[in-house]
């Protein structure tokens, strides 16, 4: 492929990737905020609707993990169209999801707020279905990335990119702009200068747009590859398709690693709000997280390539799990010190990117690590398993940042002046002491029993195309 070609590629796919991970944010991250600071806030029921919406997307996303794979096998055994296997679903799925997304932060629930039960239902229901399209547009988009090149330098290039495209236009440039937005929009709604639902609307409907003109920009100029390894695929059976991940030990472990991390990483990062908006009582500082996120990404993500090559993904790894335990422990020790509570704020974002990069690439390089190793090769379905493991991860945060925010107190707060020290002190120990044992835990399943290296997966490469071009022998006819 010619190196302009690839630098389109690579540009086109890290602009589908700002709005594909802004719809992931605002459906797992920034809607917590919203219905525990706006949708439920003044209902007499908010501590039971907050505790029955968060345990309700923990169920909903741990049964989906049975479902994911098959939904990736569907992709993958569907009928190559000529806009490619996972181009048509990623652009359909992205137009419905981000339909769903306005319909969300509309605040039409505030309309069935006198029936509790009809109430309860529709959260319920709105969200499964919301999920459920997200997971056709996670793993068609993801399964673009082995479906563009086998190369995993190239597939490395191209993460990195993308990661770069998340941090400027994605779902973490969102604190940079939320507060100030929901507060200007609901001024214009109200005459009020508050974080009002009709601020919430008009910010989830812009964003929700964006989604939609990123991902339509990203398919038009994007190609899958036509590869003898790729062609080599037969079609999966629903056997198959569950054995390409579990007989797939570097998959496996590689997933248990991310997925430790991810449960802790999610239950900080949306309790950092509660930091600015309850703690510090500065929530006008909220800012901070955003031009943190999207300049630790611009800085960070672009030397992947460079440090992997330097220090192998292996040492990547240890050394960003370090400085996200030292953001952690900041955090814990800041008090209302709004110094401390900053420098934490970029420690904490400045080495999640490279953290989420190594596991990925990782995972997408098990794909050919299985097709030599078992003869199957699932590329969705693979793909797709990094996409469960953050909707999992999202589905335990929210749990946990619920109960967090009720044991501290800030589910019946309006303000700062409301939280006791004792709630303060509640809060810094359950939203970050908790977090950095997962992480820690996660690094020792890293480097007790991931073994895929860029040099292993090289050499697995180079043994399939061999083995894919040996003559094949004609069946000699019996004497």
């Amino acid at each position: 492929m010619a190196a302009t070609s690839k630098m389109k590629q690579r540009v086109a796919y890290t602009i589908g990737e700002a709005g594909h991970d802004m719809a992931y944010n605002l459906m797992a991250n920034t809607f917590i905020i919203y219905a525990t600071t706006s949708l439920f806030s003044g209902l007499k029921n908010a501590n039971s609707l907050i505790a029955l919406l968060t345990s309700s997307i923990v169920v909903i996303r741990l049964i989906e993990i049975f479902f994911d794979p098959l939904i990736a096998g569907f992709i993958d055994n569907a009928k190559t169209t000529r806009w490619g296997k996972f181009r048509p679903w990623a652009w359909g799925a992205t137009m419905i999801h981000a339909v769903l997304l306005i319909i969300l932060y509309s605040g039409f629930l505030r309309l069935l707020d006198q029936n509790y039960a009809l109430l309860a239902i529709t959260v319920v229901a709105f969200y499964a279905l919301m999920d459920f399209v997200y997971t056709i547009k996670d793993t068609s988009f993801a399964g673009l990335v082995p479906a563009l090149s086998v190369d995993s330098k190239e597939r490395g290039i191209i993460n990195s990119f993308a990661r770069v495209g998340a941090a400027l236009g994605g779902g973490d440039i969102i604190p940079l702009f939320m507060v100030p937005a929901i507060v200007f929009f609901t001024y214009l709604s109200t005459g009020h200068h508050t974080q009002g639902i009709q601020g919430w609307f008009w910010l989830g409907l812009i964003l929700a747009i964006y989604c939609m003109v990123t991902m339509t920009i990203s398919m038009a100029n994007v190609k899958e590859n036509t590869s003898a390894i790729r062609k080599s695929r037969k079609r999966a059976s629903i056997t198959d398709i569950f054995k390409s991940i579990f007989q797939n030990d570097q998959l496996m472990w590689i997933s248990l690693t991310y997925l430790v991390f991810a449960i802790g990483n999610v239950t900080s990062k949306p309790s950092i709000f509660y930091i600015y908006n309850y703690v510090l009582a500065r929530p006008a500082w909220y800012w901070v997280v955003g031009a943190a996120s999207t300049l630790c990404g611009i800085f960070s993500v672009p030397f992947y390539p460079v440090l992997s090559k330097m220090i192998t993904r292996r040492r990547v790894y240890i050394v960003a799990i370090c400085g996200m335990l030292l953001s952690e422990l900041l955090f814990v020790v800041s008090g209302k010190n709004l110094v401390l509570v900053v420098i934490a704020t970029i420690l904490y974002f400045l080495p999640q990117q490279l953290i989420a990069l190594v596991t990925m690439m990782i995972g997408i390089d098990s794909i050919e690590y299985e097709q030599l190793k078992h003869g199957i090769r699932n590329e969705a379905v693979t793909v797709s398993v990094h996409g469960s493991l953050d909707k999992i991860a999202g589905a335990l945060s929210s749990g946990i940042v619920g109960f967090i925010v009720i044991i501290s107190g800030m589910g019946n707060a309006t303000k700062a002046a409301h939280l006791s020290a004792q709630n303060v002190q509640t809060f810094h120990l359950s939203a970050f002491v908790v977090p950095a044992v997962f992480m820690i835990i996660s690094l020792i399943i890293f480097l007790a029993k991931v073994k895929l290296t860029e040099e292993k997966h090289a050499q697995i490469v180079e043994k399939l195309n061999v083995e894919l071009h040996k003559p094949q022998k004609s069946d000699e006819s019996a004497d």
